[in-house]
C-alpha cells in the first residue's frame, strides 16, 4: 500500500497528491490535476493525529529553469487518494 500525499495550497485547502520523480500532482476541487516541482514545495510528515503520510507545502521558491518543457504525464484521477476531512461541526445524527 502506498503512502499517502497531499498537497496544502493556499487557496484550495488540502489536496490529494501524488509525487512522481520531481513532480508534485495535485487534484483539484473541480477536477483539474495541478503541477509543480520539488523544489517549489516543502516535505513533512503527516502529524500521527492525521495518519500517516506526506504533507507537501507550497513556497513561493520559482520553479527550476527547463522546468518549462517537463514532459512527466500526470497520474489519472484514480490514483490519488481521497482527503479524509473531519466531519462538519454542528450536525447531529
Amino acid at each position: 500500500m502506498r503512502t499517502p500525499e497531499r498537497l496544502l495550497h493556499p487557496s484550495l485547502g488540502e489536496l490529494p497528491a501524488r509525487r512522481i520523480l520531481d513532480c508534485i500532482f495535485a487534484l483539484s476541487p473541480t477536477g483539474n490535476i495541478l503541477h509543480y516541482h520539488i523544489e517549489q514545495v516543502n516535505k513533512t510528515d503527516l502529524p500521527p493525529a492525521e495518519g500517516a503520510g506526506i504533507r507537501y507545502t507550497l513556497t513561493d521558491q520559482p520553479a527550476a529553469l527547463g522546468r518549462e518543457r517537463c514532459r512527466i504525464i500526470p497520474p489519472l484521477v484514480r490514483e490519488f487518494d481521497p482527503v479524509e476531512r473531519p466531519p462538519s461541526g454542528g450536525a447531529t445524527s
